[in-house]
């Protein structure tokens, strides 16, 4: 057995965190995820930096945000996206292949067509736009389920070698279409649950993890593996106007679940530090012993894992996004308490996360007229708390050489700059 700890990533699309029992869901069946959250700890404040697939993905795998990687779309019909498009080339994988790493990817990948240079083992992997059925036929060969297959021969394979090893597991669903085997369906169909298929397939890829850990644990590798479980991005389930799925900076969208085991990690634990994807490079490299490149915008997220009291971590998190109706370019600001979003056409908007946790009042322009109505007239002008969280979102914006996000937070201060004069009367 190496003496570094072998990594194994397994990864939904387009999954919110309130779809499992361990992030508070009341009706779903998630077993596995169930056990793995109370075998290690689980992020109840995880994000992502851009609410769409290939920009996500490019986080994961660089370290940083989506305007210096550069990956600001879904890409289709390339190669490899970080060899044609990306403004950083060197990948997670690169670093870990240096340090003596063996790496494996399995199913989707939304980063090229064919295997790139970084994976030593590339199976039952594909870009995106395959069905979730093998033969096309609901009900038959499910694509995770073989996708599965395929990974836990890799890890019986290891079993008995003493290289490290990172693997890659990546599913496509719960992405729309929804749809699962039909097993998965029993809990959902007649209750009132809306999109049974989207929760059906929730629970299908939860027995998939379950059959992952297990594999881990018969095969010898548990006690010296690291397992993430998380997601892309959310679901919006066609809520937000501009959005459809995703691509707006609603907790919906963004907010994923994220859940890690392995040694040294207390069971049952829980953070609710702001985390994002661009910490995941970061902590596999600081997992495998290997130096964390300087320019990377993520911090290793190992210090929250092994240590209960971390000192020094975030307490906002920020977020880049392009609309997908009207491609609107927006930041956003996230706190506990607040979220502010700024808009490039000057809708910006502002949530009482305490009072309004599903963003269903925009407090921005507040108290305001509504033809006759009054009813907007009892809320207090914001405009000091969205000074501040323009401050918050200047410093990111700045720190991670974020032009644009720059002169949003700025436009956003200009907005309410007359708000405030007549607040404090100057």
């Amino acid at each position: 057995m190496s003496s570094l700890p072998n990594i194994v990533l397994v990864i939904s699309d387009q999954q919110r965190s309130d779809s499992l029992a361990s992030y508070g869901n009341r009706f779903t069946v998630t077993p596995g995820t169930d056990a793995m959250a109370a075998a290690g700890k689980s992020f109840d404040a995880a994000f992502t930096p851009w609410p769409v697939c290939t920009p996500a993905r490019g986080t994961m795998w660089t370290g940083v945000y989506p305007h210096r990687h550069k990956l600001i779309d879904n890409l289709y019909g390339v190669d490899n996206a970080f060899a044609s498009h990306a403004g950083v080339k060197k990948t997670v994988f690169d670093h870990l292949q240096e340090a003596g790493y063996l790496t494996a990817h399995f199913g989707k990948w939304h980063l090229g067509e064919n295997q790139p240079p970084f994976f030593d083992v590339w199976e039952e992997s594909f870009n995106s736009r395959k069905g979730h059925w093998i033969d096309g036929l609901l009900d038959g060969q499910y694509r995770p389920n073989r996708q599965t297959d395929a990974a836990l021969a890799f890890l019986s394979e290891r079993k008995s070698e003493t290289q490290p090893f990172a693997m890659v597991l990546s599913f496509y669903p719960p992405h729309d279409p929804y749809s699962a085997p039909e097993r998965f369906y029993a809990p959902y169909r007649g209750k009132g649950v809306p999109f049974a298929g989207y929760y059906a397939a929730v629970s299908a890829l939860d027995e998939d993890l379950a059959r992952v850990r297990a594999a881990l644990s018969d095969c010898g590798l548990a006690d010296n593996t690291v397992v993430f479980y998380f997601s892309d991005h959310g679901d919006t389930f066609f809520y937000r106007p501009e959005g459809e799925h995703k691509f707006v900076c609603h907790d919906d969208a963004i907010r994923i679940p994220f859940i890690v085991e392995g040694p040294g990690i207390r069971p049952s634990s829980r953070c609710d530090s702001p985390i994002g994807l661009q910490d995941l490079a970061p902590t596999m490299l600081d997992f495998a012993g290997t130096p964390i490149p300087d320019d990377m915008h993520g911090r290793s997220l190992k210090p929250l894992l092994v240590d209960e009291n971390a000192r020094g971590w975030r307490d906002d998190y920020f977020v880049q996004n392009v609309t997908h109706v009207s491609k609107i370019e927006q930041r956003a600001i996230r706190t506990a308490d607040w979220k502010l979003i700024a808009s490039a056409n000057g809708a910006h908007e502002l949530y009482d996360l305490r009072a309004d946790p599903e963003e269903e009042l925009n407090v921005y322009l507040t108290p305001r007229e509504d033809g006759g109505f009054e009813r907007f007239k009892h809320y207090q002008d914001y405009a000091a708390t969205i000074l501040h969280l323009t401050e918050r979102m200047q410093r990111w914006a700045s720190e991670i050489e974020d032009e644009r996000g720059q002169k949003l937070a700025a436009a956003v201060a200009k907005d309410i700059a007359p708000r405030l004069a007549a607040l404090t009367g100057d």
